[in-house]
């Protein structure tokens, strides 16, 4: 006798829990889930602190709009700038602008607590209303800098491929950056 349908996808479901690649006991769980988590745990920002972010934030979307890509990368985490080269970076985002590439963009709020920010961020001239964006900006060695969500569609082995992923993944339509 056969299973009933929505008991064999609960039982999948189930099954998957915990299967996301992260250490044992981690959660997988995206950046700004868990920056709001940890919000509630850390002490309010200093004002200078704000203004840093703020002003990170400014200059990354400002560089975006402007499509100056190699600038930008400078401004990417430690982190991703040793995942993703320089080259990639360019290559990928020049082949693949997003749909808000050269248009202007508007902080809506910023949250930042410790060494973390998320910043809410909307396309001012995109065609149709696209709502808003929420970035991750950490700060580290003395300077804020952009953590991207997802990284992803860097490591297909070629630019050509990973712009065939950004494409997949819509980034190409899209009006985030990515």
């Amino acid at each position: 006798m056969g299973f009933p349908k929505g008991l064999l996808v609960a039982l999948a479901a189930a099954g998957l829990v915990g299967c996301s690649g992260a250490a044992p006991g981690t959660p997988s769980v995206s950046p700004v889930a868990t920056a709001r988590t940890t919000a509630s745990s850390v002490p309010p920002a200093s004002p200078q602190m704000k203004t840093g972010a703020r002003a990170a934030a400014a200059k990354v979307y400002d560089l975006y709009s402007a499509r100056r890509y190699s600038a930008f990368w400078n401004l990417l985490a430690p982190a991703t700038k040793r995942q993703i080269s320089r080259r990639v970076w360019v290559s990928v985002h020049e082949a693949c602008p997003s749909a808000g590439a050269g248009e202007p963009r508007v902080i809506k709020a910023l949250t930042v607590f410790g060494n973390a920010a998320i910043v809410t961020e909307a396309v001012t001239g995109a065609p149709a209303k696209p709502g808003t964006a929420e970035d991750v900006f950490s700060f580290a060695d003395g300077r804020w800098s952009y953590s991207p969500q997802d990284l992803s569609i860097y490591h297909h082995g070629s630019v050509t491929a990973d712009v065939a992923a950004a494409k997949a993944a819509g980034f190409c339509t899209s009006w985030k950056i990515y």
